[in-house]
């Protein structure tokens, strides 16, 4: 599988603004700028976007990892912060809440944290990455 993203900046750093087109997509024409910049939820920022692609990724996964095992989850929520310093991301922090019926709890820590292992997104990011997994009765 190959992705094509084109980011085009016109401006300065502090004055300019970017747009993100997602080759394959209906997300096009995505606005962004550095995340330092008041936000008034018309555009995003990387390290957004970045924690975006690790959730959707992490969800996909364990529902991935459901389906090989025979199960089907009813809803699988993820959550992402990253906690970043001096430009650096250092850790990813998800927390988890899934209903999926006929799993125990057991098999839901387990598949979970093999969605953590197996993620494309997480794998590439080599930072810490914590887990809290939470089954929703």
């Amino acid at each position: 599988m190959e992705t094509s993203v084109k980011a085009v900046w016109q401006g300065s750093f502090k004055q300019g603004n970017g747009q993100l087109d997602i080759e394959n997509s209906k997300l096009n024409s995505i606005a962004f700028k550095p995340s330092y910049a008041k936000n008034d939820g018309s555009f995003s920022n990387p390290e957004e976007l970045l924690a975006s692609a690790h959730a959707s990724c992490y969800t996909m996964t364990l529902a991935y990892i459901l389906g090989e095992n025979g199960l089907s989850a009813d809803t699988i929520e993820t959550s992402i912060s990253l906690v970043i310093s001096n430009n650096v991301i250092s850790n990813s922090n998800l927390t988890l809440q899934a209903k999926i019926p006929a799993i125990t709890e057991e098999q839901f820590q387990v598949f979970a944290q093999k969605a953590k292992e197996m993620c494309p997104i997480g794998n590439a990011l080599k930072i810490d990455i914590s887990l809290e997994a939470i089954l929703l009765k």
